[in-house]
């Protein structure tokens, strides 16, 4: 009786001890996965510096390009070929303005309008003598329009979705920060918790146990998603600017793969000194 009491309590105290592990497991991939997610989308510096690269540069020409194309039919500025208007020095300012809009800390957007003032001052700033000949008529054009100008470009640039999409980027921020911080004030609960019923040595082979879990979860559905634009041709789907922030978004998961990959190499190596042999 007592023996079968024993081993009750002992199939207790290890089913319990996988509950932690398991809640740990997932507190440890909130925090790194939307501090990631808080460090890199929803920073316009890094995202600046992710545009530069050379597999996005393309990627942002295009783009950029394709509202200038809608620019240059919405003023009725004649196009000799359908090869690209604007070079890579062209299109990068106009990608940085709109990202400096969009990302970061700042207040509910209401206003694109002095998006669209930067947009044509670039424009005007960028676009010279050395520029296609298709690029100078559309900027003569744009000129001649005077106060309608501006009208032009928040529709060829579809502005008003950019300032809806800075706006759930600022709450996305927001409910990041909270749920980083809940999370962090739940792991160290549960730590508190575990170290009441194990030893330092056990305590520490369950957090590590837990963050190679989450380390091989953030490397799966990362890579998972870094692939999507190989396996799926994302310049069908339906909404455009999608297509193009998948295409960057690629590169990024990469890192987060990087980043699990550490978390796990991290995690393995006092998992292993814990393990009782």
């Amino acid at each position: 009786m007592v023996e079968s009491s024993r081993a009750d309590l002992r199939r207790m105290d290890h089913e319990q001890s996988n509950k932690y592990k398991r809640t740990l497991a997932w507190v440890i991939f909130l925090i790194a996965s939307l501090t990631m997610i808080t460090v890199t989308f929803l920073n316009p510096i890094f995202m600046k510096g992710q545009i530069k690269t050379s597999n996005n540069q393309a990627v942002i020409v295009r783009q950029v390009n394709s509202h200038f194309d809608t620019l240059a039919d919405l003023i009725g500025a004649k196009r000799e070929s359908d090869s690209n208007l604007l070079t890579v020095d062209q299109t990068q300012p106009i990608a940085n303005h709109i990202i400096d809009y969009s990302l970061g800390v700042h207040w509910i957007k209401v206003s694109n309008t002095d998006l669209a003032k930067q947009i044509l001052a670039d424009i005007n700033k960028n676009i010279d003598k050395g520029a296609s000949s298709d690029a100078q008529t559309v900027r003569k054009k744009l000129k001649s329009q005077s106060s309608n100008a501006l009208y032009f470009i928040i529709q060829a640039f579809n502005l008003n979705i950019v300032t809806l999409g800075a706006n759930i980027a600022v709450l996305l921020l927001v409910v990041n920060i909270i749920i980083i911080l809940i999370t962090m004030v739940a792991f160290v609960s549960l730590i508190s918790d575990m170290h009441s019923r194990s030893s330092i040595k056990e305590l520490i082979h369950d957090i590590t146990a837990a963050g190679m879990w989450a380390g091989f979860w953030l490397i799966l559905i990362s890579g998972l998603m870094a692939l999507v634009p190989v396996i799926i041709n994302v310049e069908s789907l339906p909404i455009g600017g999608l297509s193009y922030l998948l295409e960057i978004s690629s590169s990024v998961f990469l890192d987060f793969v990087i980043a699990g990959v550490v978390i796990y190499v991290l995690c393995a190596i006092p998992w292993q000194a814990t393990t009782d042999k």
